[in-house]
């Protein structure tokens, strides 16, 4: 889950990066900002992970 997150908002900002999507004002505001949001997702699912395979002591 934590790898998809990260494709996701990767792939969201390499689209506008490449030129791949020609979206509209609002588009170009959204997509980076989901592409943030997400990301911030995968590094706590990332540090949740961690936590929880971490012996305890």
């Amino acid at each position: 889950m934590v790898e998809g997150n990260l494709l996701w908002a990767l792939a969201g900002v390499a689209a506008l990066a490449t030129g791949l999507l020609s979206p509209t004002t609002a588009g170009l505001v959204w997509i980076p900002l989901q592409a943030a949001v997400v990301a911030a997702f995968a590094a706590g699912q990332h540090l949740a992970l961690r936590a929880a395979t971490r012996p305890a002591g």
